[in-house]
């Protein structure tokens, strides 16, 4: 930016020359950060809601769940290690001083874990839009090929594989400890866990993490392959005929066929919404890495417009690992059934419990009076009885 901002500008380029070089941060970047703490809230409260409800025993069966599971796992690591970075951003803005002070091994560490999240988010999306395809259009192939092994199978694939292709992250990253124009220190509070600037790491990990994992591995495969997939299903879902082919068979295999045709259109649903809210913001982030140094473009007013929308798609990445669940909720009537019945269980047991309570201790007091009712009558078993005690001299 340097080389661009040194040749002579006009005024109007001279504004947004300064909003861009200045240490105060802009409105978009206030509220990245303080709306990933309000999503982490949100979202990791869905999360959990939905492994209670998945994980039961009537969900657990299905082959679709394993993903919806995995990815409820995923996207909590994704949003922690977003609200981590925001609070650090925000400390370091306030005080000068990271919040978290890394050594060299963490923060590897940090910047790997956190890429499985995210590559894991993706992909996991990919093979469950895959799944439903094969429901779909190969009903009696997916007897065999949707179980709930092959899925776990798959996600150990996903997971295997993206370990392989973030595991560049443990050359790259490291910690800068160079001095910041934000403080003077020469402590280890001021050592920043960033991509290693010296030799061509710099190079090597924009050129590996924009365009081959950002550009190819997150937008485009992930794109191409929902959007031919998502037009598969809806074209057999809206098929008049499509379920018309399934009036011979049973009643019970019409409804699981019906209940099939549901899951699937929630999973477009589900799939459809990641590619609005993550395509944007990595398309943004590629053109943001390539439009000086590839473009040769200095203009600072689009520069600071491409900033701005940075930060907000950013949000709305961060707002994707957070609503899945109420996706389901919303689109998915078997998923609010079986939420409710989630918490109608935890209620009765905690009644039942009560209810156990209260018995367990009217039979304790039963039968302590059935003891003492028992030997009392033989203590006065040879006095005559006229003189034996009455109830009102008692």
């Amino acid at each position: 930016m340097a080389n661009c901002f040194g040749r002579n500008v006009s005024d109007t380029q001279r504004y947004y020359v300064n909003k861009l070089e200045s240490d105060e941060k802009s409105w978009a970047w206030q509220l990245n950060r303080i709306g990933t703490l309000a999503v982490f809230v949100i979202g990791f409260c869905g999360n959990i809601l939905c492994l209670l409800v998945l994980c039961r025993r009537r969900l657990r069966r299905n082959s679709y769940t394993q993903y919806l599971i995995a990815l409820a796992v995923v996207d909590t690591g994704a949003i922690l290690a977003e609200v981590i970075s925001a609070l650090d951003d925000l400390h370091q803005n306030e005080y000068n001083i990271n919040l978290i002070v890394h050594t060299n091994i963490s923060c590897k560490l940090y910047y790997y874990v956190r890429f499985i999240f995210y590559s894991m988010s993706s992909w996991i999306i990919v093979a469950l839009a895959m799944e439903r395809l094969v429901a779909i259009k190969f009903p009696l192939w997916s007897k065999n090929i949707c179980t709930v092994v092959n899925a776990r199978r798959i996600i150990l694939m996903i997971l295997i594989f993206t370990m392989i292709i973030q595991s560049y992250h443990f050359v790259t990253k490291g910690l800068d400890c160079s001095p910041s124009p934000l403080s003077t220190s020469s402590s280890t509070n001021s050592c920043r866990c960033k991509t290693i600037r010296h030799g061509n790491f710099s190079k090597f990990d924009v050129n590996f993490t924009v365009y081959a994992w950002r550009l190819v591995l997150m937008t485009l495969f992930p794109l191409t392959i929902i959007i031919t997939v998502n037009v598969l299903i809806m074209t057999k879902l809206f098929n008049e005929g499509s379920l018309l082919d399934h009036t011979n068979t049973s009643c019970n295999a019409q409804r699981k066929m019906k209940l099939v045709y549901k899951i699937s259109r929630m999973l477009v649903i589900v799939t459809t919404v990641y590619l609005i809210l993550h395509v944007p913001g990595s398309s943004l982030d590629v053109i943001k890495s390539i439009y000086i140094p590839v473009l040769r473009i200095c203009n600072p007013r689009w520069q600071y417009y491409l900033h701005i929308n940075h930060e907000i798609f950013d949000l709305l990445t961060n707002f994707n690992y957070g609503i899945n669940f109420y996706l389901y909720i919303i689109s998915g009537k078997h998923i609010r059934n079986e939420l409710v019945r989630a918490f109608k269980h935890s209620s009765l047991r905690s009644k039942s419990s009560g209810r156990n309570g209260k018995n367990h201790r009217s039979s304790y007091y039963m039968s302590s009076y059935v003891h003492g009712s028992r030997y009392q009558p033989a203590r006065y078993s040879n006095t005559p009885l006229s003189r034996r005690p009455t109830a009102s001299s008692m």
